[in-house]
């Protein structure tokens, strides 16, 4: 299993996919590292990122964060909820994400595809997808001189709010391989990602 998620050509894409010079993460490894020295760091890439999958581990080196606050652009520096913190996670880990996301979506949505009115986790639709469809049933209905009735909730930090449990499950259901759930299992409930 580890070796269809995690290949060479895979491992390839994803680490070509990063902007060569993007923030890194407590370790320092910056991508445009990983690109130059690709052909050299390969064979090793490739066995710890199947070893971390296949055993549902992630290493201790590529659980540290450093956490950078961006200002909120046209709020007060005052208060703290003008500031919006940004993760800065190991590219190694931030690689091995992609893969499984990948092979999330190349594989396992394409023999049990989400809802079609699910605009979360697929390509192309947005919250303002969402919202044009609705403002194009509404001008249909007034074009027809008919009536329409809405309701609008607000589930403020849904995804926040999603227990580990579920989302675990939920991939299960789908038909993710149990590999693949245990190393997400292990991303979510069985790490805590220290500020450094």
């Amino acid at each position: 299993m580890s070796k269809r998620v995690v290949s060479y050509n895979k491992l390839k894409w994803a680490i070509f996919s990063f902007q060569p010079y993007k923030s890194p993460g407590m370790d320092g490894i910056m991508p445009i590292m990983l690109q130059q020295r690709f052909e050299l760091l390969a064979g090793k890439l490739l066995m710890l990122l199947r070893a971390s999958l296949a055993l549902g581990y992630i290493p201790m080196s590529w659980r540290h964060t450093r956490v950078v606050f961006i200002p909120k652009p046209g709020n007060s520096l005052t208060q703290a909820k003008s500031l919006r913190p940004i993760s800065l996670m190991s590219f190694i880990l931030k690689v091995l994400e992609k893969l499984i996301d990948r092979h999330i979506r190349g594989c396992v949505l394409v023999e049990k595809p989400l809802h079609q009115y699910q605009y979360a986790y697929r390509a192309g639709m947005s919250t303002e997808t969402a919202l044009f469809q609705v403002v194009q049933r509404l001008e249909k209905y007034l074009e027809h001189k008919e009536i329409a009735l809405g309701a609008f909730l607000d589930i403020e930090v849904a995804f926040e709010n999603t227990s580990f449990k579920t989302i675990i499950m939920a991939a299960r259901e789908r038909g993710l391989e149990e590999t693949c759930c245990r190393w997400i299992e292990f991303m979510l409930e069985g790490t805590h990602f220290p500020n450094g």
